[in-house]
């Protein structure tokens, strides 16, 4: 893999202290030395809270956990994330339900986008495990931050969101106890994703709560305004496209960069893309003759009478289209955007390889999957115990050294190092000296970017770690005195990125990205349902 030194990781000075500060020395630091003042202090507000939950999260684990609840939530879980919005939507489209699915989208873009960019402002981590126990078939999840929960927030949106269609629906047009039964259904699925997330050890209660309220307000806006959206989602307006297009730009680039390679980032533009594509497609096909404009304009389509096997043909064309478009987009952008990144010598975020440092992507693998889209592995244990990410390493050294920190304190020691004025020795670093943190560092970094790492196992606890520290009063202790802690560290974030090495993200992959899921969602309200037409799939439009 290659990769480039990224400024987040190399060693800067710090204001706070007479010394410079590399990665998870203190306390805390490595984030405060990375991050902006206010986002510094955001995140030193909510991570006592997302630290405090972690016991009783563990106890509610012991208590209720049963192989039968560990299925039921794991599977559910599955409902509640983006992989699921992206299958789902296509089929809302091609089926006849085009208003719900526009607001659908919408409300599943935003709350992936804005749940994201809030995760990669406040990188704050997940509740740790040990002693937590993880359930999740999706590796990547682990990855990424903890605050606040995605699946709460598009749980909670989206219910809110069929919910009050139902409530706009005529009583006569349901079958007796039908519609109440719907609104049950909601609440169980809504209770199951966010209550889910407490009891697979993802998130903290800190975490729902931020997500949950999110959700609220991504839902409220978009219903307060949902007839006015809905027209200039379908009507020729003709300034509606290029602001669509440049505010999904302008909502990429002001992503907030996170310290850990977190993959959050990458779902972001895949869906600001999709709306990217999907409104001005939609004013498009509004206007042609293939589409219905009863009930609402750039209406798809659709009738029960169409049969059985022409429904399931009219699926697997459609998603084989969108296979297709992405297997061929992707592999073209791939050869021609290199070139163009190296000429020019555009700018990269960090965590993302640069054009300067690789030749050619042409003979690049690109999987068969788009990647947002990529079903997590339904086989083998859902149980992940141990270190799964960089974030849990950092969490880990950190919260074993303020414990240290609070014990030499209570015993009136000096941790040996410069305080700023009125600072406690719970805020002051472990005591290392530069000339031992400097080759550490640099080692680690070495390290990371030659080395070849290898999925040896899915399972990412450590037990090796754990002989490093004891548990007193639910907080960790560094047990072994004459051993950095700061070595320990980078020995741990190598190990852990060798049991899961991060996938290779390129310079060229965010323009990629726009450019293919764009597409996407251009040809699901589009092109796709104009092919149906044109084989034989399709039924006569409805126009009054």
């Amino acid at each position: 893999m290659v990769s480039s030194p990224s400024p987040e990781r190399t060693v800067e000075p710090d204001e706070e202290y007479d010394m410079e500060i590399p990665a998870g020395v203190a306390p805390d630091a490595y984030y405060d030395s990375q991050l902006s003042p206010v986002r510094a202090a955001l995140r030193r507000i909510l991570l006592p809270y997302v630290r405090s939950e972690t016991p009783l999260l563990h106890a509610m684990q012991l208590k209720v956990r049963h192989p039968i609840l560990d299925s039921y939530f794991v599977l559910t879980s599955f409902s509640g994330n983006h992989t699921f919005f992206m299958i789902a939507l296509p089929v809302l489209f091609w089926f006849g339900f085009s208003e719900i699915a526009r607001g659908f989208t919408l409300i599943a873009a935003m709350g992936v986008y804005w749940a994201g960019f809030f995760k990669d402002y406040l990188c704050l981590p997940r509740p740790l495990s040990p002693p937590i126990v993880r359930l999740s078939r999706s590796k990547s999840t682990c990855q990424e931050y903890g605050f606040p929960s995605s699946h709460s927030t598009n749980a909670i949106s989206v219910a809110l969101f069929l919910y009050c269609h139902l409530l706009t629906t005529d009583p006569a047009s349901w079958s007796p106890y039908t519609r109440e039964l719907s609104i049950l259904g909601l609440i169980i699925y809504a209770v199951s994703i966010v209550y889910g997330r407490l009891y697979c050890g993802m998130h903290s209660i800190t975490d729902c709560v931020g997500g949950s309220l999110i959700g609220i307000m991504i839902w409220a806006v978009q219903w307060t305004f949902r007839h006015t959206i809905e027209y200039y989602m379908v009507s020729p307006v003709w300034w509606v496209p290029p602001l669509v297009i440049a505010t999904g730009i302008f909502m990429v680039s002001i992503s907030p960069d996170p310290v850990d390679d977190c993959p959050c980032f990458d779902d972001c533009v895949a869906f600001i893309a999709v709306m990217m594509g999907l409104i001005p497609a939609s004013i498009h096909f509004a206007s042609t003759s293939y589409s219905s404009n009863y009930p609402v304009p750039a209406t798809i389509p659709y009738s029960t009478d169409l049969g059985f096997i022409k429904s399931a043909l009219r699926l697997i064309l459609g998603v084989g289209t969108l296979f297709v478009w992405r297997l061929v987009a992707k592999k073209a952008l791939y050869v021609l955007l290199p070139p163009v990144y190296k000429l020019f010598s555009l700018p990269y975020r960090p965590h993302f390889i640069p054009a300067s440092t690789y030749k050619t992507l042409s003979t690049y693998p690109i999987g068969k999957v788009p990647s947002v889209i990529d079903l997590p592995s339904m086989g083998g244990s859902a149980e992940m115990i141990g270190l799964q990410s960089t974030m849990d390493v950092h969490e880990k050294f950190s919260q074993a050294a303020a414990a240290k920190a609070r014990e030499q304190q209570q015993h009136g020691l000096s941790m040996g190092l410069r305080s700023r004025k009125g600072q406690t020795v719970t805020e002051a670093h472990e005591e290392i000296s530069i000339e031992e943190k400097r080759p550490l560092l640099h080692d680690h970094q070495h390290q990371r970017d030659s080395s070849v790492l290898s999925n040896a196992t899915t399972q990412c606890g450590d037990e090796d770690e754990d002989e490093h520290f004891q548990e007193k009063g639910g907080s960790l202790h560094y047990k072994d005195e004459s051993h950095s802690r700061f070595e320990d560290e980078a020995e741990a974030l190598l190990r852990v990125e060798r049991m899961n090495p991060p996938k290779s993200r390129f310079d060229v992959d965010i323009v990629s990205k726009l450019v293919v899921y764009a597409g996407i969602g251009a040809l699901a309200v589009d092109g796709i349902p104009i092919l149906f037409q044109l084989v034989g799939l399709g039924v006569p439009p409805v126009r009054v």
